[in-house]
């Protein structure tokens, strides 16, 4: 019966997404022609994330470590395990933010009205895509943007690890002096599989979704150091990890 219901609770989940993505695609479409309209657009796209999350039946529970200003730019850095951690961004970030993701979202259709104005796809597999995405990054930075970022590169399959961190992230942040606040996902895969590893009925269902939100660490507390700034949020996210899954055996 689990698997039953896993079965169409993700057959439920895809076909919720692609519904309300047709329904918002010409208001987005509308909003993101103009930047002076991008504010506005964000609240659509928080309605849009938080309603399917509502719908699917995922609470998520976020704990802050300190608050967050609203009106200060970050470079946030979440771990990264399933299609959720998408929807989870809107929860997590209380300002305007553009993330960056792999170039194949580009090509679904809401998410290509979103990509080719605001967000910021690239193809991980060309340094010349890399580079040019980084560079749009600094960019939206300068001018008051936040930046969600994704260090591990890609979904990582195996829970209560975490990947290698790429090194983009932490040197955006040194260049622009942004602060960067690691995020935590804790129990992914009790909310939904790893992209590999949907409809084989193993995981996933409605139910909380834990996520910790760290402080702000500024580059200035490792002296500029890209590698040790790298190796500061890598620890504590993988830190966060290790003992929500150690406290669950």
């Amino acid at each position: 019966m689990r698997k039953v219901f896993n079965l169409i609770w993700q057959v439920f989940f895809a076909l919720n997404f692609l519904f309300w993505m047709l329904f918002f695609y010409w208001p987005l479409k509308f909003l993101f022609a103009k930047e002076s309209r991008w504010p506005a657009s964000m609240r659509v796209q928080r309605f849009w994330a938080g309603w399917l999350r509502v719908t699917m039946g995922i609470r998520t529970i976020v704990t802050y470590e300190e608050p967050l200003d609203p009106k200060k730019v970050y470079i946030y850095t979440p771990n990264h395990s399933t299609f959720l951690d998408i929807l989870t961004g809107y929860k997590v970030i209380p300002n305007y933010f553009h993330f960056m993701a792999k170039g194949s979202l580009a090509k679904v259709p809401l998410f290509k009205i979103m990509f080719s104005k605001t967000h910021i796809p690239f193809d991980r597999s060309s340094k010349m895509d890399s580079s040019a995405a980084f560079l749009r990054a600094v960019k939206d930075i300068e001018k008051g943007y936040s930046i969600l970022v994704y260090p591990e590169g890609t979904q990582n399959r195996i829970e209560g690890t975490l990947l290698p961190f790429k090194v983009g992230a932490f040197k955006m942040a040194v260049e622009t002096n942004t602060p960067i606040v690691p995020v935590t996902t804790l129990n992914s895969f009790d909310r939904m599989p790893h992209e590999k590893e949907l409809l084989k009925l193993r995981r996933g269902g409605p139910g909380k979704l834990y996520i910790k939100v760290g402080k702000p660490i500024y580059p200035s507390e490792v002296n500029n150091d890209i590698e040790q700034l790298k190796e500061k949020v890598y620890n504590i996210v993988l830190s966060n990890l290790q003992e929500y899954h150690g406290n669950k055996r």
